[in-house]
Protein backbone atom coordinates (compact mmCIF):
# COMPACT_ATOMS: atom_id res chain seq x y z
CA UNK A 1 0.00 0.00 0.00
CA UNK A 2 1.25 3.31 -0.78
CA UNK A 3 2.08 5.54 2.15
CA UNK A 4 0.33 8.54 0.63
CA UNK A 5 -2.33 7.29 -0.43
CA UNK A 6 -3.81 9.58 1.63
CA UNK A 7 -3.32 12.25 -0.61
CA UNK A 8 -4.27 10.66 -3.55
CA UNK A 9 -7.00 10.55 -6.35
CA UNK A 10 -8.60 7.53 -6.61
CA UNK A 11 -7.55 7.25 -10.81
CA UNK A 12 -10.21 3.82 -10.87
CA UNK A 13 -13.31 5.94 -9.99
CA UNK A 14 -15.16 7.94 -12.14
CA UNK A 15 -17.28 11.25 -10.84
CA UNK A 16 -20.15 12.98 -12.50
CA UNK A 17 -20.01 16.67 -13.36
CA UNK A 18 -23.48 18.38 -13.46
CA UNK A 19 -24.58 20.20 -16.10
CA UNK A 20 -24.90 23.84 -15.56
CA UNK A 21 -26.18 26.04 -18.65
CA UNK A 22 -24.40 29.28 -18.92
CA UNK A 23 -26.18 31.79 -17.14
CA UNK A 24 -27.56 29.68 -14.44
CA UNK A 25 -27.19 28.79 -11.07
CA UNK A 26 -28.67 25.13 -10.94
CA UNK A 27 -27.97 22.32 -12.70
CA UNK A 28 -30.05 21.24 -15.82
CA UNK A 29 -32.67 18.45 -15.11
CA UNK A 30 -34.85 16.63 -17.38
CA UNK A 31 -38.67 16.25 -16.92
CA UNK A 32 -38.37 13.48 -14.25
CA UNK A 33 -36.39 16.28 -12.10
CA UNK A 34 -32.57 14.03 -13.46
CA UNK A 35 -29.94 15.75 -12.87
CA UNK A 36 -27.97 15.92 -16.41
CA UNK A 37 -24.21 14.74 -16.18
CA UNK A 38 -21.61 13.67 -18.00
CA UNK A 39 -18.99 10.72 -15.94
CA UNK A 40 -15.35 11.43 -16.24
CA UNK A 41 -12.09 9.36 -14.67
CA UNK A 42 -9.43 11.92 -13.56
CA UNK A 43 -6.96 13.36 -15.42
CA UNK A 44 -4.09 10.45 -14.59
CA UNK A 45 -6.45 7.69 -14.82
CA UNK A 46 -5.33 4.52 -17.15
CA UNK A 47 -7.33 6.61 -20.30
CA UNK A 48 -6.13 9.50 -19.34
CA UNK A 49 -2.18 8.25 -18.91
CA UNK A 50 -3.10 6.27 -22.45
CA UNK A 51 -4.08 9.53 -24.13
CA UNK A 52 -0.72 11.38 -22.83
CA UNK A 53 1.33 8.39 -23.88
CA UNK A 54 0.00 8.47 -27.37
CA UNK A 55 0.24 12.20 -27.56
CA UNK A 56 4.45 12.36 -26.47
CA UNK A 57 5.34 9.33 -29.45
CA UNK A 58 3.37 11.69 -31.58
CA UNK A 59 5.64 14.69 -30.66
CA UNK A 60 8.78 12.28 -30.39
CA UNK A 61 7.96 11.14 -34.06
CA UNK A 62 7.61 14.18 -35.23
CA UNK A 63 10.87 15.31 -34.30
CA UNK A 64 12.51 12.93 -35.80
CA UNK A 65 11.49 14.07 -39.34
CA UNK A 66 13.63 16.62 -40.66
CA UNK A 67 11.24 19.78 -41.35
CA UNK A 68 12.16 23.13 -42.21
CA UNK A 69 11.63 26.29 -40.14
CA UNK A 70 8.53 27.21 -42.16
CA UNK A 71 6.83 24.05 -42.13
CA UNK A 72 7.86 23.82 -38.23
CA UNK A 73 5.94 27.22 -38.07
CA UNK A 74 2.68 26.09 -40.65
CA UNK A 75 2.37 23.10 -38.28
CA UNK A 76 2.28 25.18 -34.80
CA UNK A 77 0.01 27.97 -36.21
CA UNK A 78 -2.35 24.77 -37.59
CA UNK A 79 -2.57 23.15 -33.69
CA UNK A 80 -5.83 22.98 -32.82
CA UNK A 81 -6.27 23.06 -29.08
CA UNK A 82 -9.94 22.90 -28.88
CA UNK A 83 -9.62 19.70 -30.89
CA UNK A 84 -7.04 18.63 -27.84
CA UNK A 85 -9.59 18.82 -25.60
CA UNK A 86 -12.05 16.99 -27.10
CA UNK A 87 -9.84 14.24 -27.57
CA UNK A 88 -8.70 14.58 -23.85
CA UNK A 89 -12.09 14.96 -22.76
CA UNK A 90 -13.75 11.69 -24.79
CA UNK A 91 -10.88 9.86 -23.52
CA UNK A 92 -11.62 10.68 -19.79
CA UNK A 93 -15.70 10.69 -20.50
CA UNK A 94 -17.49 7.24 -19.01
CA UNK A 95 -21.14 7.83 -19.50
CA UNK A 96 -23.71 10.62 -19.94
CA UNK A 97 -27.12 11.82 -19.28
CA UNK A 98 -27.76 14.53 -21.25
CA UNK A 99 -30.40 16.64 -21.33
CA UNK A 100 -31.46 20.21 -23.76
CA UNK A 101 -32.58 23.50 -22.26
CA UNK A 102 -36.30 22.36 -22.90
CA UNK A 103 -35.48 19.79 -20.15
CA UNK A 104 -35.64 16.47 -23.19
CA UNK A 105 -33.64 13.72 -22.44
CA UNK A 106 -30.97 13.88 -25.96
CA UNK A 107 -31.29 10.77 -26.96
CA UNK A 108 -27.94 9.57 -27.73
CA UNK A 109 -25.68 6.93 -26.93
CA UNK A 110 -22.70 7.33 -25.06
CA UNK A 111 -19.71 6.34 -27.21
CA UNK A 112 -16.03 7.71 -27.39
CA UNK A 113 -16.91 8.77 -30.71
CA UNK A 114 -20.35 10.87 -29.89
CA UNK A 115 -18.14 12.61 -26.92
CA UNK A 116 -15.59 13.53 -29.04
CA UNK A 117 -18.37 15.19 -31.41
CA UNK A 118 -19.92 16.87 -28.65
CA UNK A 119 -16.94 18.07 -26.86
CA UNK A 120 -15.48 19.45 -30.84
CA UNK A 121 -18.61 21.23 -31.86
CA UNK A 122 -18.42 24.96 -31.19
CA UNK A 123 -21.90 25.01 -30.43
CA UNK A 124 -21.04 23.13 -27.73
CA UNK A 125 -17.38 24.79 -26.60
CA UNK A 126 -19.34 26.17 -23.67
CA UNK A 127 -19.83 22.31 -21.99
CA UNK A 128 -15.92 21.55 -23.52
CA UNK A 129 -14.62 24.52 -20.83
CA UNK A 130 -17.14 23.53 -18.10
CA UNK A 131 -16.23 19.92 -18.71
CA UNK A 132 -12.18 20.53 -19.22
CA UNK A 133 -12.74 22.65 -15.53
CA UNK A 134 -14.16 19.79 -13.71
CA UNK A 135 -11.59 17.23 -15.09
CA UNK A 136 -8.62 19.30 -14.21
CA UNK A 137 -9.89 19.96 -10.55
CA UNK A 138 -8.58 16.88 -8.57
CA UNK A 139 -10.83 17.90 -5.85
CA UNK A 140 -13.52 15.73 -7.74
CA UNK A 141 -11.77 12.87 -7.51
CA UNK A 142 -9.95 13.05 -4.13
CA UNK A 143 -10.79 10.31 -1.61
CA UNK A 144 -12.40 11.85 1.51
CA UNK A 145 -12.74 15.00 -0.71
CA UNK A 146 -16.20 16.61 0.17
CA UNK A 147 -16.68 16.82 -3.42
CA UNK A 148 -16.43 13.15 -4.40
Amino acid sequence: MNKFASLGVNTSTSARMEIILPGEIDPLTDGAGNVAYIEFLPWDSEPGRAYDRRKTTEAVRKGFRQRSRAELRAEAENEDMAAEQAERLSALAVGWHLVGPDKGVIDVPFSKENANELFASPETAWLRRQAWVYVANEANFMKGSSKS
